[in-house]
């Protein structure tokens, strides 16, 4: 891992092309030469579409650039999280032996936590993350994240899991077994465990138990990377685009989770908005159009008002996309660049169409911590 190796992280609300425009970032930083990794924790799979590789999992598939022909010596990897595989890796790396760690990976209680342990899902998209950044080899790490507001529980995820690895709040869940094998209460414990195993099981409570017991190991390395993750988010080489559209909805949610990153002092790189209308040319003139038709002359009458109308229309709609972007720059910090998407005729559906718009996306050197 060189220590300059750059982390862009796209967030935005769902529905304006954000998994689109992590890759086409992804894929102009590659033929430029770039050893680039985009990761995605979004469950959907349009990621694997449009970069044309079929199904991708939580281990790296190479993006074959050579269909684009002349590109230069960089390479995309594409990636989606598997969380239940992460969270199998942490325990294999922080576990003080083999013993242990198949002593929790077996464990029932941790084969259901791993999967639905509220936050772990975010939590394990920033060890992915982390783990590209500092073993994979990349020049920059593109990551696309999931809608808004799902997004605030991902920048969350580090602290959260910090403070639940704090001795002080795991303390009273390990506590010596009692004559029931209930590790996890302190005070009257034994009559809480009577009640517990009557609707749980004892066999249950028992592989609890020893979950805690064992997870109690892997403390120190969960808690460290914790804080390696929080100050990975923040370091100088990390930067954030909020991605966006022109409506008033998904303005709305870039306002608001760009408060969010100024309260958490994140690094933010600028605005990628998605899906403008430039100016349309002037509309032509009567004298220009044709007297007639093959229709009746009043419906003919009525499509020349049409063409007349909808450049006026266009030309209206591309103002109003000006003043919503505008009041989204004023929101950002002072200087905050911004970087329009045009938008696009068909949905982007493989490596050609995403080729097509990195031209209105911006080169690395291009992106700043603000």
């Amino acid at each position: 891992m060189s220590k300059h190796t750059r982390v862009v992280i796209c967030s935005g609300s769902g529905g304006v092309g954000k998994t689109t425009v992590s890759a086409a970032l992804a894929l102009r930083w590659a033929m430029e030469g770039r050893r680039v990794a985009v990761l995605t924790i979004d469950p959907a799979r349009r990621l694997a579409d449009s970069l044309s590789i079929g199904d991708i999992g939580n281990t790296a598939v190479r993006v074959p650039l050579e269909r684009l022909g002349g590109h230069g010596a960089g390479h995309l990897d594409a990636m989606m999280l598997d969380a239940k595989a992460t969270f199998d890796d942490l325990v294999r790396r922080f576990a003080p032996s083999d013993a242990a760690a198949s002593r929790i990976l077996e464990n029932r209680y941790y084969q259901f936590t791993s999967t639905r342990l509220g936050g772990s899902h975010e939590y394990m998209a920033m060890e992915r993350l982390y783990e590209l950044w500092h073993h994979g080899g990349y020049d920059v790490v593109v990551l696309d994240t999931p809608p808004t507001r799902h997004a605030l529980d991902f920048l969350r995820a580090p602290d959260r899991m910090a403070t639940l690895m704090d001795e002080g709040v795991l303390r009273w869940l390990v506590m010596p077994a009692t004559r029931s094998g209930w590790r996890a209460l302190e005070l009257g414990s034994e009559a809480v465990a009577k009640v517990l195993g009557k609707v749980l099981g004892k066999g249950t409570i028992a592989e609890i138990a020893e979950f805690f017991e064992v997870f109690r190991e892997l403390w120190d390395g969960f808690r460290s990377r914790s804080v390696e993750v929080q100050a990975l988010l923040r370091q100088p080489h990390t930067s954030f685009l909020l991605v966006s559209s022109p409506s008033p909805a998904a303005r709305a949610d870039a306002l608001y989770f760009l408060e969010r990153l100024g309260e958490q002092r994140l690094p933010f790189g600028g605005f990628v908005v998605n899906r403008t209308v430039p100016a349309p040319p002037p509309p032509p003139e009567r004298a220009h159009l044709p007297a007639t038709g093959p229709l009746p002359p009043d419906r003919w009458a009525a499509v020349l008002a049409s063409v007349e109308q909808a450049p006026r229309l266009r030309a209206r709609l591309a103002r109003d996309h000006d003043q919503a972007i505008d009041a989204l720059r004023a929101a950002g910090p002072p200087g905050a660049p911004c970087w329009r998407i045009p938008e696009q005729r068909a949905d982007l559906h493989d490596l050609a169409g995403l080729a097509a718009i990195t031209r209105h996306l911006p080169a690395l050197s291009e992106i700043h911590e603000l």
